[in-house]
């Protein structure tokens, strides 16, 4: 932003530079006529300039993309029938990987810095355009939570200064989906492992309690068959 085409600026000197001068004028017919040249003409149209600046590609045509709730379903209970594609009439899910991937969380207020995440160089270039998988995460709701720590804060409590909450164990499902045609490519579930201290968020409303997470790495290796393999 800011920079002037060096095509675009030469262009304005040239017109400026013709206008200015006494040398040509114009006949009826669009034609310039030069002094001194005798019935010499040349064309009324400039060559085109060149632009030496290096053109970036433009993205790819943009596509209809469904929003998360509709990828993934995350209505209880979960419905296969209910799942849309989520890129409609995108790239098939084929050929040598890696194959982009997008990840969609079953949570209300998630926070998108927290675990699980997919490895940057799985995601798509163009997420509205070359997205191949949908990953959708959801919460295992049959799952026997237990408390496995606690999270301290200052200041949460009236009476203490400070407000303790419990942190549980958790299991989540995970679904992934064609984006093309929101078929279902694998389902599978993991348990939550982080520690207590990775759990925890910054700051949280008092009384609360919070859910222990899937780490990255576990499920990049349940992933990386779909993503890095060939189809």
């Amino acid at each position: 932003m800011g920079r002037t085409r060096r095509g675009a600026a030469g262009l304005v000197v040239f017109a400026v530079a013709g206008l200015a001068g006494p040398a040509a004028c114009t006949g009826g017919d669009g034609d310039v006529y030069r002094r001194g040249g005798g019935d010499a003409k040349a064309s009324s149209r400039p060559s085109p300039s060149r632009d030496p600046l290096p053109r970036t590609p433009p993205p790819p045509a943009h596509q209809a993309v469904r929003s998360a709730e509709e990828a993934c379903d995350f209505t209880e209970p979960f419905e296969a029938g209910k799942v849309k594609a989520y890129l409609p009439g995108g790239p098939a899910y084929k050929g040598p990987g890696p194959h982009p991937a997008v990840l969609f969380k079953d949570d209300i207020a998630v926070d998108e810095s927290e675990p699980p995440q997919l490895p940057g160089d799985w995601t798509a270039a163009f997420a509205t355009d070359d997205t191949r998988l949908v990953v959708c995460q959801y919460d295992d709701r049959d799952h026997p939570s237990r408390k496995v720590g606690t999270c301290t804060y200052l200041g949460g409590s009236h009476n203490s200064g400070d407000g303790e909450y419990d942190v549980q164990s958790a299991r989540y499902v995970f679904r992934v989906f064609e984006a093309a045609t929101g078929e279902q490519v694998t389902e599978f579930a993991l348990d939550g492992t982080t520690t207590p201290e990775e759990t925890c968020p910054d700051s949280a409303l008092y009384p609360a309690q919070d859910f222990q997470l899937v780490t990255s790495d576990a499920l990049a290796d349940e992933l990386r068959p779909f993503v890095t393999g060939r189809r």
